[in-house]
């Protein structure tokens, strides 16, 4: 086997391909051997991967097989402070963030937006205190830009209680499909009865909104 002995190879003139071997032959790289590349790789990606990342880190595997993605949107947000005698069909004002992979989610107008489109799964749990019984119902449910959600698992009517609840808990789990800019929030409403249902702040045990990208 000839040895070839360069510190660098380059097209032929008005040439943009440097081609090495043809097709069906074995390209070996030796042990130890490290393949630098400071410009774009393509066609080294196994076939269903692809990648348009040009720097950081989106997907890492460890040597225990743990697969993490760092930049994964998913958050978990809380209230910073009590939401006092909520009016009907308001949004809860969750403006403290936990987490937030991706910067996804906006304080400022208790937001969640795709950054792209697929299927998110969505969770909500909020805790409500002084609930009056002259309400007809009162609800707590995910809205999106693309329809309500999870509504109709999160409504009670009070009428059958003995007396105004100190506190009452509703919540919600769904897998949503969203599109890319498409949005969501989680609005309290009621009917009937009298302005005085509070959420708590600052308590993510009991109130919390969360999301992630399934797929």
């Amino acid at each position: 086997m000839s040895t070839l002995e360069v510190n660098k190879i380059t097209p032929v003139s008005g040439g943009t391909t440097v081609q090495v071997g043809e097709s069906g032959d074995t390209i070996n790289i030796p042990a130890g051997a490290t393949i630098a590349n400071a410009g774009t790789a393509s066609g080294f990606a196994p076939t269903g991967i692809t990648s348009a990342m040009t720097s950081g880190t989106g997907l890492s595997i460890d040597a225990n097989g743990h697969v993490t993605k760092p930049l994964q949107p998913a958050f978990l947000a809380t209230l910073g402070a009590t939401q006092s005698n909520i009016a009907d069909n308001t949004t809860l004002n969750f403006n403290s963030e936990i987490f937030d992979n991706n910067a996804d989610f906006n304080t400022a107008n208790y937001t969640f937006t795709a950054p792209v489109t697929g299927k998110y799964f969505i969770s909500f749990g909020v805790r409500l205190d002084s609930v009056d019984t002259a309400s007809d119902y009162v609800r707590v449910r995910c809205i999106t830009s693309n329809g309500n959600r999870g509504g109709a698992a999160s409504i009670f009517d009070p009428g059958g209680l003995s007396g105004d609840p100190t506190y009452w808990g509703l919540g919600d789990s769904l897998l949503c499909d969203m599109d890319a800019n498409d949005t969501a929030t989680i609005n309290f409403a009621y009917s009937g009865g009298s302005q005085q249902v509070d959420v708590p702040g600052d308590n993510p045990e009991q109130t919390h909104f969360s999301a992630f990208l399934v797929c």
